[in-house]
């Protein structure tokens, strides 16, 4: 068994040769703990269970703590240690409470002596300490019982330890209809033939074994032919721990029992009904799953289709043909217009099959959709080995010319560098025209059916002739995008050049952005300081 000890010293010496001779011991387990003030010492008392406190009666308020421990745990011995044998310190430490007294500086065998004797004595005051609560609780349960007996009108039986009925009170009388005597001459005095279950002798062996209360139901008939429902709790009165008596108090629980019997069978009910109502939610939660699980897929669906609608048809058009099956075409005052086509496309396509010329257009078509997402522009549509997108449409925007040229730059590197990038896919060498016109033109979807949304007007047309005049690799712009552009892009005047159904039509090529608006070295990618004019437009 280990012990706990407190040592309570201001003296760290002093404490730490008490502290080891106790831990050293062989014989004995000690836990020691050590405090240097009354304060700290108290809350070792709080909070830990010791077994004996050490305590330096010239420590400050070590008379205050002694009366503190005194009066709240009286079992814990309290040895006090004195630098002399000073009868006044050993009265007035006894006189609060101390047990014994040890001497400095400290006697190894004086010590163990000491502490083992405390010990002893705590574990003595313990025992009857244990012996006291036992023997007031008996004589609490005795009174309590004295108080049953009389005022209850429950049935009040004594046994011996034999289990032979020595007493019963008047309930005995009202449960049974019987006098105690008339009773015992007609079913005998023993515990098993006074009880109507069977099952007694069970609890009986139990109540002996167990030495605790056990408790069971029975039901009986009493003399006048009446059903009745007993409750027996059978209590043994100990003696040491030697039985000396079994109290049996019988209760008449007929109106419980039958009350039981009634919730037992509406349980049963209910648990029916719960397992129809369980089996009938199982169905609705299924079906209620198929539905989430239809819903989900209706929803999918939806978000597919609204999803290639709006890959298809800007939001606007979306929206106006969902709510009201039409969408009105809306007029740009000025919108920037861009078409690509391959030089000699026709003649190039003799070659390949048609397997081979859808898969490299969709090649370069791929590249070109990344390139023109990037800078804000609506693809329009494409038709054989043409390309058509405008800037500045469904959503207005005074950029427009610059994001289109700066587009355009950036499909002519491309064009220029992918026969390396990509030389593992044998894709053919064709050679693209650009042309680029800006102006006012309108955008919309028309008929009924297939909608496409498309653009109208002059723009348009002029735009193509810019790519039909164009040359092979360059990006060539008209004069009204020219104006927008000028202060931004390096440009080669190509001067007036006749278009079909036009006068005249000044032309640019676009070589690339002015260096101090460039990030690369071919002036194809705009820097910060472009972007943040951009942004200002």
């Amino acid at each position: 068994m280990a012990y706990n000890i407190l040592v309570a010293d201001n003296d760290i010496q002093c404490r730490r040769i008490i502290s080891s001779i106790l831990v050293d011991d062989i014989n004995t387990v000690y836990s020691v703990s050590e405090a240097d003030n009354s304060i700290d010492a108290w809350q070792f008392v709080m909070q830990q269970q010791l077994d004996l406190v050490l305590l330096n009666m010239h420590l400050e308020a070590s008379v205050d703590l002694l009366k503190k421990i005194r009066l709240k745990f009286k079992a814990i011995p309290v040895i006090v240690l004195v630098q002399n044998v000073d009868n006044d310190y050993i009265k007035s430490a006894l006189d609060n409470g101390a047990t014994d007294y040890l001497k400095k500086p400290i006697d190894i065998t004086e010590l163990h002596a000491r502490v083992k004797v405390s010990l002893a004595l705590r574990e003595s005051m313990l025992e009857i300490q244990t012996k006291n609560q036992r023997i007031e609780s008996q004589n609490y349960d005795l009174n309590k019982l004295s108080f049953i007996v009389k005022q209850t009108d429950n049935s009040v039986i004594i046994f011996n330890p034999d289990g032979e009925a020595e007493w019963a009170n008047e309930g005995f009388h009202k449960m049974y209809g019987y006098e105690f005597d008339e009773f015992v001459s007609r079913y005998g005095s023993n515990i098993s033939g006074l009880s109507y279950n069977r099952e007694i002798s069970v609890y009986i062996a139990k109540l002996l074994e167990r030495k605790k209360t056990v408790n069971y139901t029975t039901r009986c008939r009493v003399k006048y032919g009446a059903i009745k429902w007993i409750q027996t709790t059978l209590t043994p009165i100990f003696d040491g721990n030697r039985i000396e008596k079994i109290i049996a108090i019988e209760t008449d629980v007929s109106a419980q029992k039958c009350i039981e019997i009634e919730l037992v069978k509406r349980n049963e009910e209910t648990q029916q009904l719960m397992k129809s109502l369980q089996e009938a939610n199982e169905k609705l939660e299924k079906q209620r799953a198929e539905i989430l699980e239809q819903n989900r897929i209706i929803e999918l669906e939806r978000n597919k289709a609204d999803d290639l609608l709006l890959n298809i048809l800007p939001i606007y058009v979306v929206s106006e043909l969902k709510s009201i099956g039409q969408a009105s075409p809306r007029s740009y005052k000025m919108a920037t217009v861009m078409f690509t086509d391959f030089k000699g496309f026709t003649k190039s396509c003799e070659n390949l099959t048609p397997e081979q010329i859808v898969k490299a257009l969709h090649f370069f078509f791929s590249k070109f959709d990344d390139i023109i997402s990037c800078h804000y522009i609506e693809k329009i549509k494409t038709i054989g080995d043409s390309y058509m997108c405008v800037g500045g449409i469904p959503l207005r925007n005074r950029s427009n010319p610059f994001d289109v040229v700066l587009a355009g730059l950036e499909i002519k590197h491309f064009m220029s560098t992918y026969k390396t990038q990509f030389s593992h896919m044998d894709l053919p060498d064709w050679q693209l025209r650009i042309g680029i016109h800006s102006g006012p033109l309108v955008a919309g979807v028309v008929g009924k059916i297939k909608f496409a949304y498309d653009t109208w007007g002059d723009s348009v047309n002029v735009a193509k002739r810019m790519e039909s005049a164009d040359e092979i690799g360059e990006v060539n712009i008209s004069s009204c995008t020219y104006e927008f552009i000028k202060d931004f892009f390096i440009c080669r005047h190509r001067g007036p050049i006749e278009i079909k159904n036009h006068k005249n039509v000044d032309m640019y090529f676009v070589d690339r952005l002015k260096p101090e608006y460039s990030l690369d070295e071919d002036g194809v990618y705009p820097n910060e300081k472009f972007i943040e004019l951009l942004n200002v437009i």
